[in-house]
């Protein structure tokens, strides 16, 4: 046997107490040999026994019933209220079966009176019936810990014998127990109480067992207690139907076997508890529509936090809630606080650890604090003392932590993970929330600045929708219509002198991409507009007046074809007289030097007086006569007008055949610089010994020309700039060319009136290539 200090935890501690030591003894070494699962203690005195379990409790009581100074009875009295719980089985040994000594006995909750003689096989073999029970049901009632629930049971019977017995099981294994003594009181104690389980019996004055149960499972309030009918009067397996059809739990007949009824109590209990978990998450993910309903109509953050808050700590039972809103850099930019508690909350706000936004950034997780005195992470230096727990979940954003929501308890691990679930949950839908508040907040400031825009800019600006209506335009935009007023939700009415700008419109929209044109006005004004489309299917138009510098474009213009045509008489005459000068007389070296001199400037000067009024022509828009062109007789023209140029330069020229009848619109006049200019400027940019190539070819409907050459090249930073006008090319050997810049100007201007396209390339000291490409003619053939 062991000592009462050294017995193992898992032990089953039994004390045997008899006045004779010898009985004593013999007991206990005959319970011994049941094994190391049991801790076998002897006395021979209710004080002895009394001392040696002082520290601890027993599993099992024998005792001898007449003892000196302390009998059995007053014993087990001792026993039921020892600190460490009562016995979980007491047996009372007696040599005489005295009337009434069972009653006294079983209100000390004696599970049997063994009467002597009695063998030590027989005490060994209800040691071990108990132990068995006791590993199919519990152990030793203990004193119940603090914080844990104790279920109520309402017993609701007529027969008072009947309920002191069942309260006193139901006391036995640690239950709360309440009592009715008929229907009515019944009904009244299930809604005044709401016990966890209802024992109920049948034949009951007022309301029988079974109209009780109807009522019960008729009342949404009470309908989920469980209830356990026992009965010895309705037995018939019609009555059992009946009662279990009712809403009965369970049908127990009497009499009834203790230990059974208690293990079918207890599984109803689970049962119970189980669906009230359920019931109670029910409530609460019923919340979550609720709040979330509540914040999407709240577009202001702070009548956000009231609302969010004020739901949240009274449905999870929290002292107080707070909502941090953070910063980019994680700081505090707002706190937000709801408290229940009646004491007032401190004027400080919240501080929140760093330590603590590390973790929560780190984890994305929320978490729950125990024990906010003690945990590392919510040690500041202003520490509330009344908050003991802390459960908090992060509000995540769909980029960052937009911030936290708090609740805080003035009790010690009250909070647990449903509350961390349920709390996270509604911070989700927190943080869509703030994220809508703030996206509304910026569309409103965004609005109030376009709206400042719109009314301040100086352009006329038109937005219209995918049908062509007109739905926004700003004062600007007023202005532009003088004959009519401009309609919201209208399409602007074709006739007035818009029809230009409305072509616009609709090219824009069968194109879905943006495009600029010119749209003149029915005052003659002129406007640049750009049309853009927009996601939704309709336009915005925005239309800048041009009419002053199309003007001082066009005074330009005419100046200088006024200009050039001013200057060809007298450059014709400084030409015509040099060529006299050799018919006056022989000139020496010299003189002819000087004569050739002012008839090389005389022709530079003609080209670009030429060239002058070629670009004024096409800035003024001039009418032109335009007729087919044979485009393979036109390229053999170049090719022959520049072989003498090449030979003085000893340049090799290619010039393949154009196979097929092929011809092309042109300007009178304006098909030669087409591909003489670029031919010129190939042949001009090479070394002595060069070639240039003009090749030719015809791809679905457009005709291609390339003319390349071997020279100088052109490098990348003037390729951008060598069409726009008296653009020269001033680096290496390209700037001891002579040339004016408008040659390729010109060609450019052509070709786009021609609705073709120019592109060139080029690489320095491997040469440059020019490529033309033009739309073919169709229904007119020539020779070639």
């Amino acid at each position: 046997m062991t000592t009462p200090t050294d017995t193992p935890k898992d032990q089953i501690r039994i004390l045997v107490v008899d006045d004779h030591p010898n009985t004593a003894t013999t007991l206990a070494r005959a319970l011994s040999q049941l094994g190391p699962v049991v801790d076998v203690i002897s006395a021979t005195s209710g004080h002895e026994a009394l001392e040696k379990v002082k520290t601890h409790g027993v599993d099992i009581l024998f005792t001898d019933m007449i003892m000196p100074e302390m009998t059995g009875l007053e014993l087990i009295e001792k026993m039921n209220n020892h600190p460490a719980g009562r016995p979980a089985y007491t047996y009372l040994v007696t040599a005489y079966d005295v009337p009434g000594l069972k009653v006294t006995a079983q209100r000390l909750k004696v599970n049997e009176v063994i009467v002597k003689p009695v063998r030590p096989e027989r005490i060994c073999q209800i040691a071990t019936n108990a132990i068995e029970e006791m590993k199919l049901s519990t152990r030793p009632v203990r004193n119940i810990a603090v914080g844990k629930k104790k279920f109520k049971i309402l017993v609701a019977d007529d027969r008072p014998d009947n309920i002191t017995l069942l309260t006193r099981y139901l006391e036995y294994e640690g239950y709360q127990h309440i009592a009715a003594r008929d229907g009515l009181e019944a009904l009244d104690k299930v809604r005044d109480e709401l016990p966890d389980l209802v024992l109920l019996d049948v034949n009951m004055p007022h309301k029988d067992g079974f109209t009780v149960l109807e009522e019960i499972r008729a009342d949404v309030a009470v309908a989920h207690i469980p209830v356990i009918i026992l009965t010895a009067a309705r037995l018939d397996p019609s009555d059992v139907q009946s009662g279990l059809n009712l809403g009965a739990d369970d049908y127990v007949m009497k009499p009834f076997d203790r230990h059974e009824l208690m293990a079918r109590i207890r599984t109803k209990l689970r049962v119970k508890e189980a669906e009230d978990v359920i019931r109670r998450r029910n409530r609460e993910l019923n919340l979550l529509p609720e709040i979330g309903k509540e914040l999407s109509a709240r577009t202001d953050i702070k009548d956000l936090a009231n609302v969010l808050l004020k739901r949240t700590v009274e449905t999870l039972g929290a002292l107080q809630g707070n909502m941090i809103i953070l910063g980019s850099e994680n700081e505090v930019q707002q706190n937000y606080q709801f408290s229940l508690s009646v004491v007032e909350s401190t004027d400080s706000p919240m501080t929140i650890p760093e330590r603590l936004l590390k973790h929560i950034n780190e984890s994305h997780q929320g978490l729950i604090i125990e024990d906010a005195h003690n945990d590392p992470l919510w040690q500041t230096d202003q520490q509330d003392v009344n908050i003991h727990s802390v459960v908090i979940a992060p509000l995540h954003g769909r980029k960052d932590l937009l911030g936290l929501l708090i609740l805080t308890h003035e009790q010690e691990s009250y909070f647990n993970l449903d509350h961390l679930l349920l709390l996270q949950a509604i911070a989700s839908q927190a943080a869509i929330a703030i994220e809508n508040a703030r996206l509304y907040t910026n569309v409103a400031q965004e609005q109030k600045r376009l709206a400042a825009v719109l009314q301040h800019a100086a352009e006329a600006i038109l937005m219209f929708d995918e049908q062509g209506r007109l739905s926004l335009l700003n004062p600007e935009g007023e202005k532009l219509f003088t004959d009519f007023k401009a309609n919201i939700n209208q399409v602007l009415p074709a006739g007035h002198g818009y029809d230009a700008f409305i072509q616009l419109l609709e090219d824009a929209r069968l194109s879905h991409v943006a495009i600029s044109g010119e749209a003149l006005w029915p005052d003659q004004r002129t406007f640049v507009a750009l049309i853009t489309p927009i996601e939704d299917g309709g336009q915005v138009a925005i239309l800048h007046d041009v009419t002053h510098f199309k003007d001082l474009e066009r005074v330009k213009n005419e100046f200088i074809a006024t200009a050039s045509h001013d200057l060809k008489n007298p450059i014709t005459t400084i030409a015509g007289f040099s060529m006299l000068l050799g018919h006056a007389g022989t000139l020496n070296e010299q003189q002819q030097d000087f004569v050739d001199r002012i008839q090389n400037a005389a022709q530079t000067m003609t080209e670009l007086v030429q060239n002058m009024m070629s670009l004024a022509q096409m800035d003024l828009e001039a009418t032109a006569k335009h007729e087919p062109m044979e485009m393979g007789k036109l390229l053999a023209e170049m090719a022959h007008e520049f072989t003498p140029q090449a030979k003085i330069k000893g340049t090799k020229t290619f010039c393949p055949t154009l196979d097929g009848n092929h011809s092309y619109r042109w300007r009178t006049a304006a098909n030669a610089s087409v591909v003489s200019q670029p031919d010129r400027q190939c042949d001009q940019v090479h070394p002595q010994g060069g070639e240039v190539t003009l090749t030719a070819k015809i791809m679905d409907t457009q005709a291609l020309i390339e003319i390349k050459d071997n020279g100088y090249g052109i490098p990348a930073s003037d390729l951008p700039f060598i069409f726009d006008r008296f653009y020269r090319v001033r680096s290496g050997k390209n700037k001891e060319e002579e040339g004016n810049g408008l040659g390729l100007a010109i060609v450019k201007s052509i070709i786009e009136q021609h609705n073709g396209q120019i592109s060139v390339e080029s690489e320095p000291q491997k040469g440059t290539s020019f490529s033309l490409s033009f739309p073919i003619l169709f229904n007119q053939t020539a020779a070639i």
